[in-house]
């Protein structure tokens, strides 16, 4: 039937070769870049992830509550453990928190860079009126989150958001 079989097995065996080599590429470099991206470092806390820090005030005008929200995307699986620790300075508080973590989206027609292939790991946490005064006098305000698989992330605030942060946390009167 063929004047050649070796050579025609030959071919084969070089297609299957260089086929599962670039899927052997392609995957490393998937693995290498989900990884990079899982395990960034950036400057600052909102540099990082996505914060909203809000306060309110009483009926007489002082703050009664202060919260932070934060939103991390990551590929990886691991969920937020349910505590953060807010360092002002010297000082150290353990908050409790609740979290959340929504899959990643795969629609490929409603594509967005944060969701898309990624899990949202979602925080919120109610800061204890103690820790008002920490942050109006501190100069170096710095957040740290845990995931389940002990990867832990810890930034500072950058000069704009401490700045913000204290003046959410000025009373109205």
């Amino acid at each position: 039937m063929y004047l050649y079989p070796e050579r025609n097995d030959s071919v084969k065996h070089k297609i299957f070769f260089l086929l599962g080599s670039l899927l052997i590429l392609l995957g490393g470099f998937g693995y290498g870049y989900t990884y990079m991206l899982d395990h960034r470092t950036a400057d600052s806390l909102s540099a990082y992830c996505d914060i909203d820090f809000r306060a309110d005030t009483d009926e007489h005008g002082k703050i009664s509550t202060a919260n932070l929200t934060l939103q991390d995307y990551r590929f990886a699986g691991n969920q937020l453990k349910p505590v953060i620790l807010l360092i002002c300075d010297n000082d150290m508080y353990d908050i409790k928190a609740s979290v959340r973590q929504t899959p990643p989206s795969y629609s490929i027609a409603f594509y967005n860079d944060k969701t898309t292939f990624k899990n949202t790991n979602k925080l919120f946490a109610e800061f204890p009126t103690e820790t008002f005064e920490a942050i109006r006098q501190a100069q170096v305000v710095r957040v740290r989150f845990t995931y389940d698989n002990e990867d832990a992330v810890e930034l500072p605030l950058n000069e704009h958001d401490l700045e913000y942060w204290k003046d959410q946390l000025k009373d109205k009167n």
